[in-house]
């Protein structure tokens, strides 16, 4: 098997883990006190990209420094609150699929703000997962959204991939001047002075400090989701390209299904039915290529 395909499959694996992992430290801390420990970590342990070679000095220049501040705040800051909060209302198997719908909302937005050629195979797939997606938040019965009944932290996840999406399309341009390693250790840094306020503000007591779970959940979030995740995707494109290693996003929440079927979460048809659409939708959006634009 291609060494990227591993890559790609190890970080889907880890990735899927995060939805079940994030609930143990989520139980004892305040939602920031675990983001300002998880991207502390993670900023330790990537900050030698940032300094190698002076590094630093192409992602703090003139021309890059507005862009990479507000990649920080809105892919960083902006998608893990989201997230975080999201999460605390919702359970696992909900969260990985409609986080799924990251590639979806990505390519429908490059459309109506770039005004990127989409192919009717793509518009397809687009429209198929948006139904999965709209079975799953509504919980399986779509008169739900006649009357908004929705679980609160179905609502806010929704959040989370509209923001990753929009951070993507603005990424892309950034990353032509910036190493991708050296734009994560830049962008997981800034992010840590908004954060460490929130979190300064939310602590009320020092209980989660002495808590194994909480430490052990940081442990995986800031060392394996985010520092090993991150650095192996990246290689992963590097060698392969961005089109055919986006697929494997797919597997995410296949893995964190599996992983919620071992630990005897239960699963209910919706989630079956609708993650199914999700991904099916998802892989034939990823498939579908550009349409050409005609020739005069």
């Amino acid at each position: 098997m291609n060494s990227a395909y591993i890559l790609l499959i190890i970080s889907a694996v880890i990735w899927g883990g995060v939805f079940h992992v994030i609930k143990y430290p989520l139980a004892v801390a305040p939602p920031f006190v675990l983001l300002i420990a998880r991207f502390t970590l993670t900023a330790i342990i990537l900050l030698p990209f940032l300094i190698k070679d002076g590094n630093y000095r192409l992602v703090f220049s003139r021309r890059n420094f507005a862009s990479v501040l507000l990649l920080s705040i809105v892919g960083i800051c902006g998608y893990n609150i989201f997230f975080t909060y999201g999460m605390q209302l919702s359970d696992a198997a909900t969260g990985s699929l409609i986080i799924a719908a990251n590639p979806v909302m990505t390519t429908l937005l490059a459309r109506l703000w770039k005004k990127e050629q989409i192919s009717a195979v793509r518009w397809g797939g687009i429209l198929l997962a948006f139904v999965g997606l709209a079975y799953i938040v509504f919980q399986g019965r779509f008169d739900n959204a006649l009357h908004l009944q929705l679980g609160p932290g179905n609502l806010v996840l929704l959040g989370a991939p509209l923001v990753w999406a929009i951070y993507s399309i603005e990424s892309r341009e950034v990353m032509q001047r910036v190493p991708s390693t050296v734009l994560t250790s830049a962008l997981v840094l800034l992010s840590l002075p908004p954060q460490a306020a929130v979190a300064a503000y939310q602590i009320e007591g020092y209980a989660w400090a002495t808590s194994p779970p909480f430490w052990l959940g940081v442990a995986y979030l800031g060392i394996l989701a985010t520092g090993v995740s991150y650095l192996a995707w990246n290689e992963a494109i590097k060698r392969i390209g961005a089109a055919r290693s986006s697929v494997f996003v797919n597997l995410i929440p296949v893995t964190s299904l599996a992983i919620a079927k071992v630990l005897g979460q239960p699963l209910y048809a919706h989630h079956y039915l609708g993650g199914s659409i999700v991904v099916l939708g998802v892989i034939l959006a990823s498939q579908g290529g550009a349409k050409k634009r005609e020739t005069q």
